[in-house]
């Protein structure tokens, strides 16, 4: 099954297996560190920490799973234990696990690069099985959202970081969706990729200035997060800008998040690349885009890059869209705003992809495409 929940006549099976797999891992986890490792970053994160040793923290009706680094000045808090499962938490992660801060939750790159749990997904055609790589949670599943892998409910409403945690590996707190508000760490640097993905009720977060990394899709699903709440109106730090309610990597001049509450925009001159996963979730009413940009332009509700002539966004209210003929390609990414579009008119040649007309169909389901007189089926 591609792109939905796991089918109920399997999903007790495949619950069991994703713990057996998290169980493996976690006991196996000291072991793989002694394989070889050529890259030097990773060398020196592994051997920042002590795994033979795992100590655990209650508190709250929830148990942590720590381990500390070798010079026990350090934690780093992995994965978390919802010991009643029915009632909804409030999560205050421990300043302290043996009197050392913590300073990471979740898994990082260079742990999964050492172990990357495999998941068996059905393949495109429904029959033969694939093998992706999954991603591990705060809360001990192991996921892969894009073919139907999500974790199961937990039921927490607001996460509480303390002011030492540095950093949160990749899809810490992914799908969470009863999860309505997160403190981050003041001291916070690396939020790595699909951190919050699909917490769909996620309204506010509080987000410092200390942010140097912020990985991809970090907030794609977050469809009620109403902006980012900054320690000034428009924050900047070497790496990052916060500003207009986008996200901007001022390094790699690249647009990583439009905020789901947006209604009008204005794209600067810096910006050289958009992500794939900016606009998701969005419903921009006007989009602008800076003179001096040579990258991207705006046409008739048409965000597309300026090289390739190619679609990105499209945004905006209205019935009936056609084209503009400054486009001459359909990305495979492209991003339809929830408009209540019911008519696409292309009436000029178009190089597209295979599912060119899924975006448009996805958030417009009675959407009727012509390409060049012809009705699309």
């Amino acid at each position: 099954m591609i792109n939905g929940r796991v089918n109920e006549s399997k999903e007790s099976d495949f619950m069991k297996m994703k713990k057996i797999l998290v169980s493996m891992f976690l006991l196996f986890f000291a072991l793989c560190l002694k394989a070889n490792v050529s890259n030097a970053a990773e060398t020196d994160a592994l051997n920042r920490w002590d795994l033979t040793k795992e100590y655990t923290v209650e508190q709250n009706s929830i148990r942590y799973h720590a381990y500390l680094s070798k010079d026990k000045k350090e934690s780093w808090i992995f994965t978390a234990d919802l010991l009643d499962k029915k009632k909804m938490l409030d999560i205050i992660i421990p300043q302290k696990i043996e009197n050392a801060p913590v300073v990471m939750l979740g898994f990082i790159s260079e742990f999964y690069n050492i172990y990357v749990p495999k998941l068996k997904i059905p393949g495109w055609d429904d029959k033969n099985m694939e093998e992706w790589e999954g991603y591990i949670t705060f809360f001990g599943d192991i996921i892969e959202p894009w073919h139907g892998v999500t974790p199961q409910k937990v039921n927490v409403n607001k996460i509480i970081m303390p002011d030492s945690v540095e950093t949160i590996g990749k899809a810490a707190f992914s799908y969470v969706s009863s999860l309505k508000y997160v403190y981050l760490s003041k001291q916070i640097k690396e939020i790595n990729e699909f951190v919050f993905v699909g917490c769909k009720n996620l309204e506010k977060i509080d987000f410092p200035i200390s942010v140097q990394i912020l990985g991809t899709k970090v907030f794609q699903g977050c469809k009620k997060l109403a902006g980012l709440n900054h320690e000034t109106k428009n924050l900047k730090n070497d790496t990052l800008t916060f500003s207009g309610n986008m996200v901007i990597n001022q390094t790699e001049k690249t647009l990583i998040q439009v905020m789901p509450d947006a209604k009008k925009i204005t794209i600067p001159n810096s910006v050289k690349w958009i992500e794939p996963a900016a606009f998701k979730n969005t419903s921009i009413k006007t989009l602008k885009v800076s003179k001096k940009n040579k990258y991207f332009a705006v046409h008739k509700r048409c965000l597309y890059r300026k090289a390739e002539k190619e679609l990105v966004y499209v945004f905006g209210k209205g019935s009936t869209l056609t084209l503009s003929k400054k486009i001459k390609e359909i990305s495979e990414d492209v991003v339809v705003t929830k408009a209540k579009l019911k008519k696409l008119i292309i009436s000029h040649k178009v190089k597209r992809y295979n599912n060119w007309k899924k975006p448009f169909v996805k958030n417009n389901k009675k959407i009727k495409i012509y390409y060049r007189g012809k009705r699309v089926k």
